[in-house]
């Protein structure tokens, strides 16, 4: 049995922490792992940020309940679950995802929690340090094949342990530097390369 694991934010939603950017109007906070490759210390960069400007857990759920998924993902989601299981691995967090996991058809999201003090977000509680890689490696370990698929940095890990690995829409300086991993630009090119490892 193989399984499909999805990045999330870039891959089938938009960038949470980007659409915040643009509603606070704190140009900052549009850094994704595109920018800092390094989740922890992206994490630590945000949060300093929103506490600078006062910006509470509050304001930033409602920006995510919102938020609605990249055009065709659910239908893409929906196509590929015909054929294989599916899981979304991402770096986001529970409380910031789960309106998007709804609209998204419910698929099984494995990630990090965010901690809350009073309306403001303090720390975070990684699963995992390398919770993409991790997951896959444990499906890998009860005998199930993993295809990965991402747009980023932080999906590396992932694709290193995976039997298969694709960028989907990713920053040509991140492709670039990747040039083994193959690339695509729509769900419909996704789907017919996933066709050819059923």
């Amino acid at each position: 049995m193989k399984i499909v694991c999805l990045d999330m934010e870039g891959t089938l939603t938009p960038e949470i922490w980007q659409e915040v950017a643009r509603q606070t109007n704190v140009p900052e906070l549009l850094k994704t792992t595109r920018d800092i490759p390094s989740f922890g210390e992206l994490m630590d960069y945000r949060i300093r940020l929103m506490q600078k400007h006062n910006i509470s857990f509050s304001s930033l759920k409602k920006v995510a309940e919102q938020m609605t998924p990249l055009d065709g993902a659910r239908e893409f989601l929906n196509r590929v679950r015909q054929d294989f299981q599916v899981v979304i691995l991402s770096d986001t967090f529970y409380e910031l995802a789960m309106p998007l996991m709804s609209k998204l058809g419910d698929p099984l999201l494995l990630c990090h929690r965010l901690q809350i003090d009073g309306d403001m977000i303090s720390g975070y509680r990684l699963r995992a340090e390398k919770a993409k890689k991790q997951a896959v490696e444990a499906f890998n370990g009860m005998g199930y094949s993993c295809i990965a698929v991402g747009d980023s940095y932080n999906d590396i890990q992932m694709f290193e342990v995976s039997e298969k690995a694709y960028f989907i829409n990713a920053p040509q300086v991140i492709t670039d530097a990747y040039p083994a991993i193959s690339s695509v630009q729509s769900y419909s090119e996704l789907l017919e390369e996933l066709k050819n490892l059923q």
